[in-house]
């Protein structure tokens, strides 16, 4: 099972989103001006100048010609920016009318970031003609709105029942395909990849989630290419302003239960994007990331001390430690053996424990060294030998030999093919592993046809 971050995505901005995606589905995509312009500022300062310069040029430009806007062509910048715009067809070696090589940028890439940058064409949010909301949103109450609901999809994933009407059956049967949490029944458990993508910055939990709802919204009668245009108009849009929902009802839907819209009730013909939707292009390189101060502190006596009353925080604590004490603001928990192999048999690691007691440490804490006490640490990773003590394989026995000859010359080749497992001479006992089975089989089987037996 993957491990959850942004790098194990394989996708740490927009720009690597769309280099996976189908060439029709690039085509249909450069149609809207807000994915043009959003593509154009994930591409590095060289690649843009290559883009301008481009922009409003009719025909081809040559190939030759074009090394003499750079130094040197073989820097590293200049490669990388090629590289770059060739690998979402951004602009392709075509002949000029003179016969030469010349490069030209996509059509549709080109009449769409003209649009984005000169204005013209159509609304991106269309031509809708509605009263003002009469219950203006400010943007205090936004922020407090999208980190509300943030946080009960990252409470679902640690609580255990699946019943909970915070979350919709379509985002959680995403966390579920997605391997964040197992399901038995009315119940639920986080996965290891779960833990993990909530050791993550919420921006680029946001950013893993969106990207694993993308891959799956064709399964829930979304259109990929509807939806990708809809996000790259959200990240151009204005912190407290109103907008249209249009066409999007259902989409809308989904993105305001995990707080990236504020929608008044599903009947309501506007919408406000929240933080998290307008800033949701830069999540995936960590910039828009705010580091929340600790509230861990953790004695070399495994006791473990939460300031803090935010129920997000205890249950993730109480995944891994016996609470033993709770007020208004402060826990006491205990990490025990009962408790840390509990956590490894949902498939919680000793180290992603310790990362997270790392990451969420009191501002007191970090000024040890090594943060984490080495008596906690080693304690726990021999917790998780434990379960490693003994490991398991499929083999065949092989028994009942006539004689001391017929065992030592099938032992004598099943060591030659390196599948023996396991060997007891002196009770002509053999085990050997499932896949050199089918030969040991066949030369068993030779040697006593050719020995008459």
């Amino acid at each position: 099972e993957a491990v959850v971050s942004t790098q194990s995505t394989g996708l740490r901005n927009i720009h690597e989103y769309i280099q996976k995606l189908p060439q029709n589905t690039q085509d249909r995509l450069y149609t809207h001006p807000a994915t043009c312009l959003a593509l154009f500022r994930s591409l590095s300062e060289t690649a843009q100048q290559y883009v301008m310069r481009l922009l409003f040029l009719g025909n081809p430009f040559p190939l030759d010609s074009l090394t003499s806007w750079v130094v040197n062509v073989r820097d590293k910048s200049n490669l990388d920016a090629t590289k770059q715009l060739k690998s979402v067809r951004l602009w392709s070696v075509v002949k000029t009318e003179s016969g030469c090589d010349g490069v030209v940028l996509h059509p549709n890439f080109r009449k769409g970031l003209t649009t984005a940058l000169c204005g013209g064409g159509m609304s991106w949010y269309g031509n809708h003609q509605l009263e003002p909301d009469k219950k203006p949103k400010t943007v205090e109450f936004l922020d407090s709105y999208a980190k509300e609901r943030w946080e009960c999809l990252l409470q679902f994933m640690v609580q255990g029942n699946s019943e909970s009407d915070k979350v919709s059956p379509d985002i959680a049967n995403l966390l579920l395909q997605s391997g964040m949490i197992n399901r038995s029944g009315n119940e639920h458990a986080i996965t290891s990849s779960g833990f993990q993508f909530l050791l993550l910055s919420t921006p680029s939990q946001i950013w893993y989630f969106m990207l694993r709802y993308l891959d799956k919204c064709d399964t829930i009668g979304l259109n990929l290419t509807t939806c990708l245009a809809f996000i790259f108009q959200l990240s151009f849009s204005t912190l407290g302003k109103a907008y249209p929902i249009g066409s999007h009802g259902t989409f809308v839907q989904h993105l305001r239960q995990i707080g990236l819209v504020y929608q008044r009730k599903h009947t309501s013909p506007w919408f406000y994007p929240t933080r998290h939707a307008i800033d949701f292009l830069s999540a995936g390189s960590e910039k828009t990331a705010e580091k929340k101060e600790g509230f861990l502190v953790v004695e070399t006596n495994f006791r473990v001390y939460a300031y803090t009353s935010n129920e997000l925080d205890i249950a993730l604590v109480a995944l891994f430690a016996e609470t033993l004490h709770r007020f208004d603001n402060f826990i006491v928990g205990h990490i025990t053996r009962e408790s840390v192999q509990m956590a490894l048999q949902n498939g919680i690691s000793a180290k992603q424990i310790l990362d997270f007691l790392e990451s969420h440490a009191h501002p007191q804490m970090l000024k040890n060294k090594p943060i984490i006490a080495p008596t906690v640490t080693d304690q726990l990773y021999l917790w998780e030998m434990e379960r490693s003590r003994l490991s398991t394989e499929e083999g065949v026995l092989y028994s009942q030999f006539l004689s001391d000859a017929d065992f030592k010359v099938v032992h004598e080749y099943a060591q030659n093919i390196g599948c023996v497992q396991w060997s007891n001479v002196q009770k002509r006992l053999l085990v050997v592993n499932k896949k050199g089975h089918g030969d040991v089989k066949k030369y068993w089987k030779a040697y006593k046809k050719e020995h008459g037996e």
